[in-house]
């Protein structure tokens, strides 16, 4: 019996080698970017609670409130805003965790960790077909896999150059804000952004369904790739932007080496472009012509967060794309390209002016383009090689990975030190928490919930009712609202005008956080729910013999 074991293992080995290959990958890098957040899990004391994510807190407070939103309907209001607001917003990957949550009564952080994981072995998977389909060898491939999943930039030098700057006069080499930049990176997205990995498998997907249609005259393939078009169209919009682009750079290219119009393969592309088109239409127009929307893009420039010069891009991009421009070569050549070749060449090239577009959201599209420079990097290390007759391209291959892994291994300890500090906004105090939770039990009375920033953030996922402020650009007139906060939490404003405040916006609910904030006193603020580091007040205030939130 041990023995048919053992040969049904070796069996198992042999023909499916390459599937177990990219699942050991998958569980690695699922478990080492898992570290931050254990690190988070265990440091936090008995006072503090880890609130489960790894980093940028403020953006998935923002689609988990879409995820608790959608257990309630088809589509959602804008729960990060005070002002009442229709539903018509659709996101269709939350809106299917969010039923996930409803038919197995999982909490959000097993969601996320469940997308997490899902993520991880899509992005894996999808990578995985991909290089085996393009590269000649599977030692191409597994290296391809490598430094696309692995590779980075120079990120590392942000942290040395701070250093420097306390005894030298040092210039920075980088904004603050480059080192975390996750679209191209994707170790850091599986640490941190798991809707990132899962719209570059998409992408990779896509792309490579249409490869096949438009190279092979097969419809189902370009079927397939439109499918998910319409699904990406349906949950992370801005990447279609790459899917065209690069669909129009292969016509183009085809068009300019053949000298003819390749009409059949255009047919393909439009067929891809035009299953997705649904989804494009509706986000377009849900931010032009719903104006709750339009201003939640509008303010997307609230992060200060765009594409870096071309100079930090290099940086941040690193030796994988300085491998990738010896692996293109001399541009005089690319007209000999083999269709893979072209493939990988537009899919590297659009990228460039993709990220430079003048579009608010510009940064996002970075993401995709660490798969071309994947395939183009592994060709520069070959082209290397065989110039160095001394060097092999395992031996090569090994020291690129090894190169362009400090900025991952700086990424990752960085996330692991901040995240054992407990501190907001990845940690609160568990009182905080026991107020949230009074709020969820209770409600709001169809009304809005008053809060400091920090447990604001949380209160639509947490509770469902809509928050003062929670987020950058959910947060209409964000910057006003976090004024507004400061002031009604400030010993400093007098009653009339908080008075005046609770009832432009209609807030019936008022927390008081662990950062010692006091409104005793007040005699429309009653409170329902104490506990040393936080509370909760009903307001109950005569107007007109009505009130806009009474105790319950």
């Amino acid at each position: 019996m041990e023995m048919q074991m053992i040969d049904g293992i070796r069996w198992l080995a042999r023909t499916h080698r390459w599937g177990l290959e990219l699942g050991l990958w998958a569980v690695g890098i699922g478990l080492v970017s898992s570290l931050p957040c254990v690190a988070g899990y265990l440091a936090v004391g008995p006072e503090r609670r880890f609130m489960g994510f790894a980093f940028n807190v403020s953006d998935h407070v923002q689609y988990f409130a879409w995820w608790r939103a959608f257990q309630q309907g088809f589509l959602a209001p804008n729960l990060l805003a005070p002002e009442p607001t229709p539903a018509t917003y659709f996101n269709l990957l939350w809106w299917l965790l969010a039923h996930v949550s409803r038919i197995t009564g999982l909490g959000y952080e097993a969601i996320y960790q469940i997308l997490r994981a899902l993520s991880i072995w899509l992005a894996v998977a999808v990578l995985g077909l991909l290089y085996r389909r393009v590269a000649p060898t599977v030692s191409q491939a597994r290296a391809m896999l490598a430094m696309a999943v692995l590779g980075s930039g120079f990120a590392w030098l942000h942290p040395v150059v701070k250093r420097l700057q306390g005894w030298l006069p040092f210039p920075s080499l980088m904004a603050p804000y480059v080192p975390s930049i996750a679209e191209p990176n994707t170790f850091f997205s599986a640490i941190a952004y798991p809707h990132f990995l899962l719209a570059l498998a998409s992408i990779a997907a896509i792309l490579l369904l249409a490869f096949e249609g438009m190279t092979g005259g097969r419809w189902r393939a370009s079927l397939g790739a439109g499918l998910l078009a319409l699904s990406l169209s349906l949950h992370h919009t801005y990447d279609l932007l790459t899917v065209g682009a690069v669909l129009g750079g292969w016509l183009l290219w085809r068009m300019m080496t053949h000298r003819s119009l390749p009409w059949t393969e255009g047919a393909h592309a439009a067929l891809v472009l035009g299953m997705a088109a649904p989804g494009a239409l509706y986000m377009a127009w849900l931010t032009r012509q719903d104006p709750t929307w339009r201003e939640v893009l509008a303010q997307f420039v609230n992060a200060g967060v765009f594409t870096p010069p071309p100079l930090q891009l290099l940086l941040l991009l690193g030796l994988p794309f300085l491998l990738a421009l010896v692996g293109l070569g001399d541009p005089r050549r690319w007209r000999a390209w083999t269709p893979v070749e072209a493939w990988m060449g537009v899919w590297f090239l659009v990228h460039l002016p993709l990220a430079y577009l003048p579009l608010s959201f510009q940064i996002h599209l970075l993401n995709g383009w660490q798969v071309p420079i994947a395939y183009w990097a592994v060709r520069g290390v070959e082209r290397i090689v065989r110039r160095r007759p001394a060097l092999t391209f395992s031996r090569g291959m090994r020291w690129a990975l090894i190169l362009s892994l400090p900025a991952n291994l700086y990424l990752l300890g960085w996330r692991i030190l901040d995240l054992s500090r407990g501190q907001p906004p990845y940690s609160l105090h568990r009182d905080e928490v026991a107020a949230l939770d009074w709020v969820a039990a209770h409600g709001c009375a169809d009304g809005v919930v008053m809060a400091p920033e920090p447990v604001g953030a949380f209160v639509p996922m947490w509770t469902g009712c809509r928050a003062f402020l929670a987020h950058w650009t959910g947060t209409l007139r964000f910057f006003e609202r976090r004024e507004q906060v400061r002031a009604f939490y400030s010993p400093a404003m007098e009653e009339p005008a908080r008075r005046a405040l609770i009832e432009r916006y209609g807030i019936t609910r008022v927390i008081i956080g662990a950062d010692g904030a006091s409104l005793e006193g007040i005699p429309w603020l009653i409170p329902v729910f104490q506990r040393p580091r936080a509370a909760v007040f009903v307001v109950q205030m005569a107007r007109e013999g009505a009130s806009p939130g009474g105790a319950p």
